[in-house]
């Protein structure tokens, strides 16, 4: 056999100082995942003192701060160091290909986990064999804990990560398990060829359950890949939501040693749906379509006593319709329904605006069917006609655990098309919070690019609560509205330039008219958003700086690129791009 492994007769002790190492090693494999998370202690713990230290350099007085200054220098140049290497490792290798970080990362930990499944082998070929199925299976619970997006996941928890900010870390790992089951069905097939017993074991209860769940885990990862995500999503999440319930069944079957891991994925599983229940309600609100787009819009009021009156600004929930006894529809399409949930960014600021308000383009699935229940509506004079049962699960979300405003002299908002459902509240915070009262309030720019100007009458609709402050200039802040696409021939521009050239058209301009008044705050550009040249203008003044992102990747990717120059000359940049990739 290859690389000195043999097909080996052992007798009953050596097959049970086998058993022993098959035993251990995944213990040692699953247990590893502690030093990970030690570390994410340390890096946090390391990150508020370095925090602390920055408040206190910023608070001395001129005559200590040169000396000061001095006798720190090599903190601050450790603190670039770390900053500039984090902006590094997160650039992409190639597209869809993930980042350096994870490519680096996961590269380590395959290099780990390879060495597990080595270790201790000797030159025992069947040893080897089982060593790769029981370390890619004590994985799993990992995984399953990965894929939870409820905020009291002991992962979010321990990691002050969303699930959205760990799904990169689901998606390796979980390639990394197929790796390394791949090679365990390849090298068992590959013994029972070369053995002349595979007519005989394919048979086998087994190798049939063992097959079925290396195909489901197959099934499972192809559908996950970048280009099938994107043609169809519903494709790929079902598959995912349905596959990954139904692997436990063969692998529970397939051979008792993995039950213990298989017995962990179970509790991980119904913890989720415990809290996934948790977090759901039942919400009474309105849907309508937004006119001259593909924009729907719902709106659900609250009253004193709803918890979502707490809720933070850019948290996201997931929305489906409830079944309901009155429902005419099948009991098929109702179960169907259930896995049409989509992410919705809450728009409005809950605590302020009393009512939750949601906002989607109408593409296909769940927001097509949204857009055709609206249609169904609008032929109904009645307004209670077109008031709905909404399921809400939620609010997700990283937003709990960004810092406070005040740590930072400047905030840039950038948002593209419905990004804006993210960053518009979280404007909103600044311009609106009292917190800075007696102190600085920081330097504050919001830049949003829209195809037509019709894309952003949600935030300008004149019931909407927080429209006097967005447009208030009373704190010297202004939105910029950049219209990339509008219908007049002048109007259309086909690439980023790095002039910022103001709209003088009729058509531009009789159109900001009829998003309502006043206007104070909001100047409407005609063409793309030089997104260079905005980064550049606005790191011109010194200071800590935020920036908050939720857009097309084309457009966030450039501002990232942008911002890392300013990284590299040494700019504190607290960075956040919310996205949506599953």
């Amino acid at each position: 056999m290859a690389f000195g492994y043999a097909f080996v007769n052992l007798d009953e002790q050596h097959k049970h100082a086998r058993r022993i190492l098959l035993d251990y090693y995944p213990v040692v494999a699953q247990l590893s995942v502690l030093v990970i998370l030690g570390l994410f202690q340390l890096s946090i713990i390391l990150g508020w003192l370095l925090r602390r230290f920055q408040v206190s350099e910023r608070s001395r007085s001129p005559s200590l701060s040169k000396r000061f200054s001095r006798n720190t220098l090599w903190v601050r140049r450790f603190q670039h160091a770390l900053e500039t290497l984090r902006w590094w490792m997160r650039k992409p290798v190639m597209t869809e290909c993930g980042t350096r970080g994870e490519w680096i990362l996961g590269g380590l930990w395959t290099v780990w986990l390879l060495y597990l499944c080595v270790a201790q082998t000797g030159n025992d070929y069947l040893h080897l064999t089982k060593r790769f199925g029981i370390i890619g299976v004590s994985q799993l619970p990992l995984l399953y804990l990965l894929a939870m997006r409820s905020p009291y996941s002991p992962l979010q928890i321990l990691t002050r990560r969303s699930h959205e900010e760990l799904k990169a870390s689901h998606q390796v790992l979980g390639r990394i398990i197929f790796f390394l089951l791949a090679l365990h069905t390849v090298f068992y097939l590959n013994f029972f060829v070369v053995s002349g017993f595979l007519s005989k074991r394919i048979k086998d209860r087994d190798v049939i359950f063992g097959v079925v769940s290396i195909l489901l885990f197959s099934v499972i990862t192809t559908t996950a890949l970048g280009f099938l995500r994107r043609w169809n999503y519903r494709v790929f999440y079902t598959t995912h939501v349905v596959l990954s319930n139904l692997l436990i069944v063969p692998l529970f079957v397939h051979v008792s040693h993995i039950r213990p891991y298989v017995y962990e994925i179970l509790v991980f599983n119904g913890l989720h749906f415990l809290l996934r229940i948790r977090s759901t309600k039942v919400y009474r609100g309105t849907i309508s379509r937004i006119a001259d787009t593909n924009l729907v819009q719902i709106r659900i009021p609250l009253r004193a006593g709803d918890a979502a009156l707490k809720w933070k600004p850019g948290q996201h929930v997931y929305l489906t319709r409830p079944a309901s006894r009155l429902d005419s529809t099948s009991r098929f399409r109702q179960l169907a329904r259930k896995w049409q949930m989509n992410p919705f960014t809450v728009a409005s600021v809950p605590a302020k605006d009393k009512e939750l308000m949601l906002v989607a383009r109408a593409l296909k699935g769940n927001t097509a069917g949204l857009a055709s229940l609206e249609q169904s509506f609008s032929t109904k004079k009645s307004e209670d006609a077109s008031r709905i049962d909404l399921a809400l699960e939620g609010p997700y979300g990283s937003s709990i655990r960004f810092p406070t405003f005040k740590e930072f002299d400047k905030i840039l908002f950038v948002a593209g098309g419905v990004g804006a459902t993210f960053v518009l509240p979280l404007y909103r915070s600044v311009v609106e919070s009292d917190e800075f009262i007696g102190s600085g309030r920081p330097q504050v720019r919001f830049v949003w690019a829209v195809r037509k100007l019709a894309e952003s009458s949600w935030a300008f609709d004149a019931s909407y609560t927080g429209v006097a402050a967005i447009n208030s200039s009373a704190h010297n802040n202004v939105l910029e509205l950049f219209v990339t696409r509008a219908s007049g021939p002048e109007l259309q521009v086909g690439e980023y330039t790095d002039q910022i050239e103001l709209a003088e058209n009729e058509e531009l301009f009789s159109a900001e008219g009829q998003m309502g008044k006043p206007h104070d705050g909001v100047v409407v550009r005609a063409g793309r958003p030089g997104i260079s040249a905005i980064v550049d203008e606005f790191f011109r003044q010194p200071g800590r700086t935020a920036v908050f992102t939720c857009g097309p990747k084309t457009m966030t990717e450039e501002l990232g690129e942008a911002i890392h120059q300013w990284v590299r000359k040494g700019e504190e940049v607290y960075w956040h791009e919310e996205t949506f990739g599953w």
